[in-house]
């Protein structure tokens, strides 16, 4: 199995390549590998993709780019090579699970299967910006969720009053970033429980310098080393890496999904590149989970209305499928609950149709942000909360793809051409953080959309 030594190595010794031809050659593979295995949308397809075939060409067609074309690492501007040798055997050794956190609040992550029927793991939050002066509170309100297995940090833009610029000011912000959160989950009587980094900065001296086993962030703790867009990694990324591999900490992916449009060109070209951004993470920086999936990029930019399609939610199964087949990596779900703010009906009803995908891709419950995040106001601990519900409900149900699809349809069909809404311009507009309960409003509008996804057809008796 490759070492992350030997990716450190390769990362200096591979061919040189500029940034902009490295772009040109993963266009021209993807179209390649896209028409090689056939990786189109079948116009009459299901929700869910629901034939192996498919999912197996799509993982092959991974393997075949990591192996005839490689990573990028932009900080030297050199391609970290592979045989499928070695790619196959460092794949192997994936765990099925890990253990984070310590003490009674230590958690257990573990792969699992489509169509999953036990218990999901569930981080709630952040991964969204948040100012100093909420930043505990916060904290305290997601770790107080009960299904509540580890906690990702969050950023901000000041700190003790002074802008963050400059690697001074990014070092100490993320040593506060680190003890805010231990404050937060000692203040939820949950001392224990994990915590992954969301870095300030992605130079080396900001990963590395949160690490205290007394105030920061200890063994039993993570960080987010994530690959960059176009399947592109970065040699600070590999130090930390090499640092945190040696202290024992758990390693996250937060770059493992792609979006039609990019370079990667069309949705089979989406497809390969979310599956290889997923094996890379594991390859050169060892993160043993990750969320992701298809997007479609032009859906994204629509402006005024909801962007719903089927075909992202077929592609993403794909997605899962692929990984859940050939490898033992822990999958999480999207890490956004929709276009909507939080503390609206839409949002909810977001969050649901990406809820009802979780389960039955064989991912775990993630992060329930808005998709374009905003300061103090783009998620709250009801999301996360209804997250679960929801997914808790389909496993109980027994739902399979077919029945899992319907459901969805029918919630496109209540999104479909509604207005994107973000009302709130804090989280304490729509949420108690004090009390740790959502305000009247907020609660009529989830009892509201628990009612309506309930008439479509999901028990959550």
């Amino acid at each position: 199995m490759l070492s992350l030594l030997d990716i450190a190595e390769r990362s200096q010794k591979g061919p040189k390549m500029e940034e902009s031809a490295w772009n040109m050659a993963l266009f021209k593979k993807m179209n390649e590998l896209t028409g090689a295995y056939n990786l189109r949308y079948p116009g009459d397809s299901p929700v869910f993709n629901t034939d192996n075939a498919i999912a197996d060409a799509a993982f092959r067609a991974a393997i075949d780019y990591l192996t005839q074309m490689g990573v990028y690492c932009t900080s030297t501007g050199r391609v970290i090579q592979f045989t499928e040798t070695e790619v196959l055997e460092t794949i192997k050794g994936m765990p099925p699970e890990v253990t984070v956190g310590e003490g009674k609040d230590a958690r257990v992550l573990k792969k699992r299967h489509i169509e999953e029927r036990e218990a999901l793991n569930h981080c709630p939050g952040h991964h969204a910006p948040f100012t100093e002066d909420l930043a505990p509170l916060v904290v305290r309100n997601f770790a107080e969720i009960p299904t509540c297995d580890y906690l990702e940090g969050f950023n901000f833009p000041v700190v003790d009053g002074r802008e963050i610029f400059g690697m001074p000011m990014e070092v100490y912000a993320g040593k506060r970033e680190a003890a805010w959160m231990r404050q937060g989950v000692a203040k939820a009587g949950r001392p224990g429980l994990a915590i992954a980094y969301y870095p300030i900065n992605t130079r080396a001296p900001d990963l590395i310098a949160p690490i205290d086993p007394e105030n920061g962030l200890r063994p039993c703790d993570g960080i987010l080393l994530s690959v960059l867009p176009d399947i592109k990694v970065e040699q600070d990324y590999i130090t930390a890496a090499i640092v945190w591999d040696e202290y024992g900490g758990f390693r996250l992916n937060g770059g493992a999904g792609a979006s039609v449009g990019g370079f990667a060109g069309g949705l089979g070209g989406a497809i390969v590149e979310s599956i290889v951004k997923v094996l890379a993470g594991w390859l050169v920086y060892r993160d043993i989970a990750c969320w992701g999936g298809v997007g479609l990029g032009s859906t994204i930019a629509t402006a005024g209305t909801i962007p719903v399609d089927p075909t992202a939610v077929w592609a993403t199964s794909i997605w899962a499928q692929a990984l859940n087949r050939h490898t033992n990596y822990i999958l999480f779900n999207h890490t956004n609950g929709g276009h909507c703010g939080p503390g609206t009906e839409s949002h909810l009803m977001e969050v649901a149709f990406r809820s009802i995908e979780t389960p039955i891709n064989g991912t775990n419950v993630h992060i329930t942000r808005q998709f374009r995040a905003r300061m103090n106001a783009s998620q709250s601990p009801l999301d996360a909360e209804w997250s679960y519900e929801v997914a808790e409900a389909v496993m109980k149900s027994g739902i399979d793809r077919q029945a899992a699809g319907n459901l969805i349809l029918k919630i496109f069909d209540e999104l479909r051409d509604k207005p994107v809404v973000a009302p709130y311009n804090d989280i304490r507009e729509f949420y108690d953080l004090v009390r740790h309960k959502p305000l009247p409003d907020f609660e009529k509008a989830y009892l509201k959309v628990k009612e309506k996804v309930s008439s479509f057809g999901l028990d959550f008796d």
